[in-house]
């Protein structure tokens, strides 16, 4: 057994930015599924999945509530599967203009600092 030990890699901690992003998208993806009555919007489903319709690697609309959308498991895999059958369906109920605004939006570069998520995590949960 000890010279199995030697093998192991070492646990790493978790960074507070780490710890901090974590937390938001857990946030936002209760908000966003407490939203919709933990129901998928496309066919009424439970339980459901939380799917952003801007992509999670855009800051700018990452925790925001609009970006979001509960979906069950076959509706969140079709999103995935036809990502143009689904923005077209998205456009359908979003309405056009708020989805480009969304878009548009989701284009700004944005960055956040450890104390900037420390302050985002705590007005969400404020708000919640």
């Amino acid at each position: 057994m000890a010279i199995l030990s030697l093998f192991k890699t070492p646990k790493r901690k978790t960074s507070r930015r780490s710890y901090l992003i974590k937390a938001l998208d857990d946030l936002i993806s209760k908000q966003v599924r407490e939203r919709d009555g933990y129901h998928c919007r496309k066919c009424g489903r439970t339980p459901c999945y939380h799917h952003h319709l801007m992509t999670k690697k855009r800051l700018s609309t990452r925790w925001d509530l609009a970006n979001g959308v509960p979906l069950c498991f076959h509706d969140h895999r079709w999103a995935h599967a036809a990502p143009e059958e689904f923005r077209q369906w998205v456009i359908g109920w979003f309405g056009k203009e708020q989805y480009e605004a969304l878009y548009i939006k989701s284009q700004f570069r944005t960055s956040f600092k450890t104390c900037d998520l420390e302050w985002l995590l705590k007005e969400m949960r404020r708000a919640a």
